[in-house]
């Protein structure tokens, strides 16, 4: 049996008021199709999908959804983050808010060997002076494919869109 999402979303219930809103009907849209997909798409338990967050808006909406509409594909799946020793402090509370609202842990991964930024400038340097493709690969490229390995599963969801990054429209798919 089809999942169904019309009309609900996740601010129901706050003093928001839907009445009146404009395109609030688009909106409605979008949630019926993300529905639909992940209906459709994923497995009912969630255990072979992982989301990958950076905390990004878009990212915590996606695990409102989730929550809502299908929890348990949530509570199935994993939910990874990379703390790259360089995230906003800010980043880090809107984590663990999101994670307590949510009941989803998530699996934290750190640059290889350290777990402070006294420690990672100590092994790897000031970010500022390292090689742009150099901090990349020691702050988030190595510690997200060790929580990919340790995740072990067959789907990745992210919340980023391939128009957001050249090098992401073309990504090879092992």
């Amino acid at each position: 049996m089809a999942h169904q999402c019309t009309n609900t979303l996740p601010w129901q219930g706050s003093a928001f008021r839907i009445a009146g809103v404009r395109g609030f009907s688009s909106l409605q849209v979008k949630v019926d199709d993300f529905c639909f997909h992940v209906d459709k798409n994923l497995p009912k338990d969630g255990k072979q999908v992982v989301f990958a967050t950076a905390w990004l808006a878009t990212d915590n909406v996606f695990v409102a959804l989730m929550r809502k509409h299908f929890p348990e594909v949530l509570d199935g799946m994993n939910l990874v983050a990379i703390d790259t020793m360089h995230l906003f402090p800010t980043t880090l509370e809107c984590a663990k808010l999101v994670e307590a609202k949510y009941g989803k842990k998530a699996l934290w991964k750190m640059p290889a060997g350290v777990t402070t930024l006294d420690e990672f400038i100590a092994k790897y340097g000031d970010c500022e002076e390292m090689d742009s493709a150099d901090f990349d690969f020691v702050s988030k490229v190595e510690p997200f494919q060790r929580a990919l390995t340790e995740c072990n599963k067959d789907i990745l969801i992210t919340g980023r869109r391939m128009d957001q990054a050249a090098q992401r429209i073309s990504l090879d798919v092992c």
